[in-house]
């Protein structure tokens, strides 16, 4: 992935047992989520960020400027 900003959302694996910010289903450690830097929140796969998160990738992936 090129042109990784530091603040810019990625998954990661949980280090810790969490609750998603937007579902409040549990995160457990080792959990995929999707974390976000700027807000210091974390959600779980299935939400509604995580598939605006995947969009995003995708229009990155294809080369698409905003």
């Amino acid at each position: 992935m090129e042109n990784v900003m530091r603040n810019d959302p990625r998954v990661i694996k949980a280090r810790f047992s969490s609750k998603c910010a937007e579902t409040g289903k549990v995160i457990n450690k080792g959990d995929e989520c999707i974390y976000y830097p700027l807000g210091k929140k974390v959600y779980h796969m299935e939400s509604k960020q995580a598939a605006e998160y995947r969009a995003w990738q995708a229009d990155i992936n294809m080369g698409f400027d905003y």
